[in-house]
């Protein structure tokens, strides 16, 4: 109760008071026990202001209430300021993974793009090169084979003039000769004729060994340079699966890093995988076991399909590769 309510009610209760007072002097004053009467005495009650304290423990409950409900605004208000504080470090935080997944999405992007772009230009060049090479053995096969047609038919045509010059002399000597002399210059005829075809026979064979030599010269060749050609495209690919199980790789919890791992996979000619297990261990289970699950998740190796039955068994059908993810 306030101040004000305590001065209303302090002269209310002094009234109350002195009327039961008065009443009570009255019944006794007439009762009919009494011997004598005598006058009531008159008390005499000077109304003075009552003055009720609150007792100390009314107060320090008032002081502890108040100051409860202080310290519990005091906490709330700490509270909300925290959960306000912890809520924008969360937004803030939760703004700059989002930043640094961009980022690191298009560091990732630009480097995925331009080692792309870097394959596509080695294979680019590669092609060129392999078709100026293979271009260049043609030129030269063809102008080998021009040389020696020419060579050939001018040969031919002199041994023509040859024989046509000797075939008329010897005619020309028939007509002056006896009929031996005839016969013995047609018996010459005939032995130098049989003479010149095996001369002409022979120097065919050696032509056409020659010719088979260099076809086989150029045939070694062009085997040297579509084999390189395919070792090249072979490390490209080879190249390009490991960048896809890297990509494809999740760090475990509590990876140190400096850990590597060799991997024996099993390939279909289509590029799908058939099996895939460890052969060096690193000797953190956990890492072997991501390893082993990113092959499986960058399967299927579909690059492989662009190689000949050969080529793929030699070096597709069951590879090793070693895992290193900080390469």
């Amino acid at each position: 109760m306030d101040r004000r309510g305590e001065s209303l009610v302090r002269p209310l209760l002094l009234a109350a008071c002195l009327h039961i007072l008065l009443i009570l002097t009255f019944f006794i004053a007439v009762s009919p026990e009494a011997k004598t009467i005598t006058p009531p005495s008159v008390v005499v009650i000077q109304a003075t202001e009552l003055t009720f304290a609150p007792s100390a423990a009314a107060e320090a409950r008032v002081r502890k209430q108040k100051a409860e409900e202080e310290e519990k605004k005091r906490h709330e208000a700490e509270q909300k300021r925290r959960q306000q504080e912890a809520k924008r470090k969360a937004e803030a935080e939760r703004e700059e993974q989002l930043e640094k997944a961009k980022l690191e999405a298009k560091k990732k992007a630009e480097v995925e793009a331009k080692k792309k772009a870097e394959v596509e230009a080695k294979k680019k060049a590669e092609v060129e090169a392999k078709n100026k090479a293979e271009a260049k053995i043609q030129a030269e096969l063809k102008r080998a084979r021009e040389a020696k047609q020419a060579a050939a038919k001018a040969e031919a045509e002199a041994k023509r003039k040859a024989n046509e010059a000797a075939r008329a002399k010897v005619l020309e000597e028939k007509a002056k000769a006896t009929d031996d002399e005839r016969k013995a210059v047609l018996k010459k005829e005939r032995e130098n004729e049989e003479k010149a075809l095996e001369e002409a026979f022979k120097q065919a064979e050696v032509e056409a060994r020659a010719l088979e030599e260099l076809k086989k010269k150029e045939e070694a060749e062009l085997a040297v340079l579509n084999a390189l050609a395919a070792e090249r495209a072979a490390a490209n690919v080879l190249d390009a699966m490991t960048t896809r199980i890297t990509r494809a790789w999740r760090r475990p919890v509590a990876f140190a890093g400096g850990l590597e791992v060799y991997l024996r996979m099993a390939l279909a000619s289509n590029g799908e995988l058939v099996d895939v297990r460890v052969v060096k261990s690193s000797g953190d289970v956990l890492f072997d076991r991501s390893a082993l699950t990113a092959v499986q998740r960058a399967a299927p190796f579909n690059e492989v399909e662009q190689f000949d039955a050969a080529t793929f068994e030699e070096k597709f059908r069951s590879l090793t590769v070693k895992f290193r993810p900080e390469d």
